[in-house]
This record gives structure tokens, sequence and C-alpha cells, in this order.
């Protein structure tokens, strides 16, 4: 037939049964669409002619029109399949969906199709789409289950109601990465309840091997061809869509922490205790399978440090989706994780976020800042330097249902990868290119040779023996470690480690590797003349014709430049590059942090601005090379005079600050030991050790100086109650030395 509403193509809708595998019993159909009698008849031609005119998307809704037609016209109660792909479903409007809808009525029970290929393309597109067909009253199935293995990453946020096996399952061999695949099949149809439907059966071997991987319903060529609908005999699978998680307590929370904190009291900890359980949950993210989605959102991009950055590129190359949001987020934050930037005003932006799904683990934490005097005590512990420690309320969880509903929400921010494939044809397989092949008596000699010839390093270790040895080296590894090939045989790889290799990166390497897991890690590694580089490490394992692992294929490159580059680049963010003294931007956070704990805790803050004397004369005698000499000079005996705990800080050009945290209260204190100084002698046994310090000959080139310098001095909340306005009053107290002097 001809649909009037795609009149560019002639369709045509045949009918596959499905049947109860425990009886032969017929209980649903899937509908397959064809094209027109011709070179263009099979589903292949069909969407291959639709992908040249850039008319996948209509073709497709074409096809799921004509399919409900179709249905539509019989009588009776019926369970029909319909395919749809993961771009059409997320192109259509509510309104095309209800119309679509209307064209078969309340007897005709729909499941649609969403396959297993691309579902990570335009993840929250696809969750979206899913919850809308769930509304119509439609139920879901995910079609292709095992055809791609990253593709079953998502099956958890899906919920389907059926999962139906690739018919390579049902075909294949038997492997470790075909039991993968029903391992985590199964596990979710046992939380969920969802049904296992076996493609592709056309014999009892078929027959046998789907039932002993629990599929309940089958569809192949034993049960019957595509072809008109029939349902003589026919009793329809009742496919109830499961109740939305989200909704069972009434509105959908906001935001991961509200999910979470529902469910679970929420802990106050400081910043590293909960960036450790974070990197925690991280690191069991390593050693997953490669179905795991990793769904992170940071307050702000500046979050990304390299260190970060580093531990999210490991986790984009081992994991099905790695994704991070937060405010200004770039595209692509680290090599192969999938960005999203944030509007400055999503409730998301306040929030610190890490969650992890495969088939048998869930992981979350999600976390926000205590607002400053909130609920903490006198005497909080200090961050570094004798700063306050941000304090954060967070909850962390291993309940998948709630896990689940977390990463639901961060996952709908997700923005679509950058390409998005393209739909396969409706009702049949991909087509797939015709493989170029080596013949196989010249496959190791000329592989053997391209490996010799890389730039990269690549060494190759042997699977099945103990500690699994290196067996091969090309020279690009050894002009990269300095080894000679016989120092590097028989030897496990660790030989590049020493003592700063980051243990946290190391650890999930050999579970990952006697899992039969890639692995893509930076590491600090040691050549053999003991100089540290950054090796980028790529690790991949080969498997025999039965699925065992029998070598790994270790690729490495020197990344130093990169990673030297990005740790500049963060310490100069914070730090004066001339004195390396804690540059203006870190000296104000540092103080605005003191004077948040300050107030809570009832204590006083101090700080001495200081300015050199006649510093402008010596530029001008001496020139700028010697001006830089006489600061960084002056910076290192400043910093020896100062107390442990206080921040010493270059403001700019010859000023210096100094920021004196947890000192007395100002004025009368009777509960203060009499031996204890108070904040204002304090500030003055200080500014006296400063000026002492200054107090020694400098020698330049051709002369020697004598350097001074003038302060002032501010108390918190004696004199200032905010710190730009505290450290003007110590700069005009400085100013009023000056003058004096």
């Amino acid at each position: 037939m001809t649909s009037p509403d795609s009149p560019r193509w002639t369709l045509r809708t045949l009918y596959q049964p499905i049947v109860d595998l425990r009886d032969g019993t017929p209980v649903a159909v899937e509908a397959l669409s064809r094209g027109e009698p011709g070179p263009r008849e099979s589903a292949g031609a069909l969407f291959a002619a639709a992908r040249g005119s850039g008319t996948l998307v209509e073709l497709d809704e074409a096809c799921l029109r004509a399919a409900l037609r179709g249905a539509g016209r019989r009588a009776g109660a019926l369970t029909l399949f319909v395919n749809i792909e993961p771009a059409t479903l997320s192109a259509l409007s509510p309104r095309r969906l209800r119309a679509l809808a209307d064209l078969v009525g309340d007897d005709v029970q729909v499941v649609v199709e969403v396959t297993e290929r691309d579902l990570l393309d335009r993840a929250a597109d696809l969750v979206r789409g899913v919850r809308a067909v769930r509304e119509l009253g439609w139920g879901v199935a995910l079609d292709d289950a095992g055809a791609e293995s990253k593709g079953l990453a998502l099956m958890s946020f899906l919920r389907p109601d059926v999962i139906k096996l690739d018919l390579a399952l049902v075909r294949g061999h038997t492997t470790l990465r075909a039991a993968a695949v029903v391992n985590a099949v199964r596990a979710e149809a046992e939380r969920s309840g969802a049904v296992l439907l076996a493609e592709g059966i056309e014999s009892e071997q078929h027959l046998e091997r789907a039932l002993a991987m629990g599929a309940r319903l089958g569809q192949g060529w034993m049960f019957g061809r595509p072809g008109p609908l029939a349902t003589a005999g026919m009793r329809a699978f009742p496919v109830p869509p499961p109740p939305d998680r989200r909704t069972r307590a009434g509105a959908a929370p906001r935001t991961p922490y509200d999910v979470l904190s529902a469910g679970s009291a929420a802990q106050r900890a400081t910043l590293p205790l909960v960036a450790s359980i974070t990197r925690q949950v991280e690191r069991q993210a390593l050693v997953l399978d490669e179905e795991t989605v990793v769904l992170a959102n940071f307050q702000n991009a500046e979050a990304m440090t390299p260190s970060t950055r580093r531990r999210y590129e490991s986790l984009a190359g081992l994991a099905a989706l790695t994704a991070v949001t937060g405010a200004g987020m770039p595209d692509e934050p680290a090599p192969g994780v999938h960005g999203t930037a944030l509007d400055a005003d999503d409730p998301l932006t306040d929030q610190w976020v890490v969650t992890v799904v495969s088939p048998h683990f869930a992981a979350a934490l999600a976390a926000r800042d205590v607002p400053a005097g909130y609920g903490d005590a006198p005497g909080d512990s200090t961050g570094p330097a004798g700063g306050p420690a941000r304090r954060l309320d967070y909850v962390l969880t291993y309940d998948r249902e709630r896990v689940l509903d977390a990463a639901g929400l961060l996952l709908e921010k997700v923005r679509p990868t950058s390409g998005t494939a393209a739909p396969s044809p409706a009702g049949g397989e991909a087509p797939t290119p015709d493989a170029v092949r080596v013949p196989p008596g010249e496959l190791p000699d000329l592989l053997l040779r391209a490996i010799a010839t890389a730039s990269n390093g690549i060494v190759i270790a042997d699977a099945t023996l103990p500690d699994l040895p290196v067996v091969y080296a090309n020279a690009a590894f050894l002009r990269l470690t300095g080894y000679a090939e016989h120092e590097v045989l028989g030897r496990n790889c660790r030989f590049l480690q020493g003592r700063a290799t980051d243990p946290s990166q190391v650890q999930p390497i050999r579970r990952r590797l006697l899992a039969g897991r890639d692995v893509h890690t930076v590491l600090l590694n040691y050549r053999r003349d003991g100089s540290a580089f950054w090796n980028e490490l790529h690790i991949s394992p080969v498997t025999n014709a039965i699925g065992d692992v029998t070598h790994y294929i270790g690729n490495q490159v020197d990344v130093t430049s990169r990673v030297e580059r990005e740790l500049r680049t963060t310490y100069l963010a914070h730090h004066d590059e001339l004195t390396a003294l804690p540059n203006r931007a870190h000296v104000l956070d540092h103080l605005r942090l003191e004077l948040r704990r300050a107030r809570r805790s009832g204590t006083s803050v101090g700080v001495l601005m200081l300015d050199l004397d006649e510093f402008k004369d010596i530029n001008d005698r001496f020139g700028h090379a010697a001006g830089d000499s006489v600061l960084t000079w002056a910076a290192g005996r400043l910093r020896s005079a100062v107390r442990a705990g206080d921040l010493l800080g270059r403001l700019g050009g010859d000023e210096f600050l100094v920021v004196l945290a947890g000192l007395p209260p100002t004025g009368e204190s009777p509960g203060r030991p009499e031996r204890e100084p108070s904040a204002e002698e304090t500030l003055r046994l200080v500014r006296e050790h400063l000026h002492a310090a200054l107090d020694h000959p400098l020698t330049l080139a051709d002369a020697t100086v004598h350097l001074s310098a003038s302060s002032g001095a501010a108390l918190f909340p004696r004199d200032a109650d905010d710190a730009a306005e505290l450290i003007a009053r110590a700069d005009a107290a400085m100013y009023r030395h000056k003058t004096r002097s």
C-alpha cells in the first residue's frame, strides 16, 4: 500500500508470529516493513535509499504508521511489536505520537521495539521518548540485546517490558561474551519482571539454546515466516507497562540530591572526605563491565582539575557512556567524555553528583555545600594553610532504584553525541559492509611488521603465563623507556612504575586484565635512567576462537608535555609565577573562607599588608630584572617570618598580604587564658617579625641594597565585616605608616 502521508514510498507490512516457547501458542506478532517489488523491496534497500535522500526518520515513521493501520483493521485482542529507531522516537512530538496511537483500538497492545544499536547517541532524547510512549499505554521492548555490548548500558534506564535476545546469541557459539550478555539480561529481568524473547529460532538446537538462556517468548522461521496478519488461535500476550518509579511518591524530585536524601539522612563532612568517597565510587566503575554508564555533575567547569580530567578520560575509555554536566562545562571536558553546559539558574549547579550504573552494580553520591554559618559548632576543623574546611552535606547509596532515579535526572541533561547514526532498516538486520580480509598466511607477518614500525610504544604480554610477562616490545617502546629488549622480555610491565606512580590508577588495572577488560589510563612511569614521564596507556585483550584471553597488547604514548601543561595551568590559576606565593585571587578566596569560619566560631581574623619602600627607585636604577630578584628575595624572607597556618600572598607589584586566622575575639575576653596573646598583640608581634625579616642586606649585581617596608593591619570584626573592606582598612593604615616614615 502507499502511505498518503508519505507518498514517496510504497510500503508493505508483513507480520511474523511470536510464540510462547512453553507450548508453541502464538501470542503476538512483529510488524516488518518492506518496499515495493523490485530493487527496493528489501528493508535494507529501502532504508539505504532513504539514507541517500536524508529522509530516514520520515521513512521510519511511515513504516510505523503503516504497521499500526494494518493491525487496526483486525478485530480482536492483539499484541503488536513495532520497530522504531532511537532517532525517530526522539523526534516524534506528543501530538504525532497521539495521532499514531489513534490508528489502533484499545484491544491492540502495542509494544515499541527500540534497537540496542546506537542507543547512546541521543540517550537523553531516547529516555524521554520512551516515557512518552508509556504515557500512551504502550509497552517497550529492547531489541537486539547483545548485538553491541555498550547498548546494554541503557537497559536499566529504559526499564523494558520485553528484552529481545539478538539472534547471534541463539545461533552462535558459547563464549564468555555471550555469557556476559545473558547474565546482564537475566539480572535485569529478575529485578524488573521483563520477559525474554529470543529471535532467529530456526531449529531445535536454536530452541534449546533459547530456553537455556531463559527466554519465554520466541520468533523465527521455525514458528512462521513473515506474511499477512493472521490471528487465528492467538491468545494475546499482556504486556503491562511498569510504573514510573519516580512518580510513586507523588511529584518527581527536582534534583539527584532530593532523590537520594528523601530515602537516607544526609551526612556532613569536609571536602577531602567527600572527594575521597567520590574517587572511590569512580574507582569502582573502573573495574565494571563495559556496559557501565558514568554520569556526574560538577558545580562548574573549574572543578574539572587536571587529575579529575585524567580520571574521567580513563573512565570514558572503559565505560559505555561517560558524561559530565555543570555550569560552563565544555562539550568534551576530557577525551571521550560528553560534556553539557548547564544554565546558571539550573538547580544542579549547586550540587556535586556522581552516579555509576551497570547491569550488576549501582552507586550514587550527591552533595551540596553547607551554607555559611549554618549548623556548625565552634572549633570546626580547618583546611589547607589554616583555612576553614569546606563542608558539604552528602548522601551515598547503593540502592539501585534510587541510583537509577538520580542518574536518570542527570541523563536527561546530557547533550546528544556529535554523530547520530542513521536508523537501521525496520524489521531487518543492518547491512554489513564486505570485510577486507588479509590472506591467513600473511596476517602474522604483516601485523608484526606494522607494529614494529609504529610510532607508539607497543608491547605484547602472554595472558596464559603467570604474571603476564612481556613477550614482544617494539622499537618505539624501547626508545620511550630506554631499556634494551633483553631487559624487557619476560617481565611484567609494572617495572615502569616508581615512587610517585599513583596507586589508585594502578590497582584497578590488574583486576580489569584478569576480567579480560580493556584498560585506558594515564600513569606516571619511569625510564631506565630514572627520569619520569607521563604515559597514556591503552591495553586491549586478544581472544581466541572460544573467547579465552591469550594475550594483551599495550599501546603507550608519552603525554608528559600535555599533563605538565595542565598542571602548570592549574598552578598559575592560584599562584604568582614570579614569587610562587598565592596570588590575589587565591588570597581573597582564602580570606573570605576564614571570615565565614570566624563568624561561626566567634574568633577574629587579621590582615597585614606590606608595601616595599622605594621599590620603584630600585627598578629605575638597576633594571626590572633586579627588581624581580628583589621581589623573589623579599617573598622568601617574609615566608620565613609568618606563623604556621597563616597565609602570605602577593597582591601585585610590591604589595604583600598576610591573613592570620583563628585569633582570639577582639576586645575583652574573660575566658581567654592569661598567657594567650590577644588578637591585637598577635598582629603586632607578626608585624615586627616581618619587618625584621626584611632588615638584611641584599646584594645585587652592582650594589648592596637595604630594604624596608610600610605596613598596615586590620581586624575582623572590629574594623570591617567583609574581605574587601578589611583589605581597604589595612591598605589605608599602611599608607598612613608610609607617610609617617
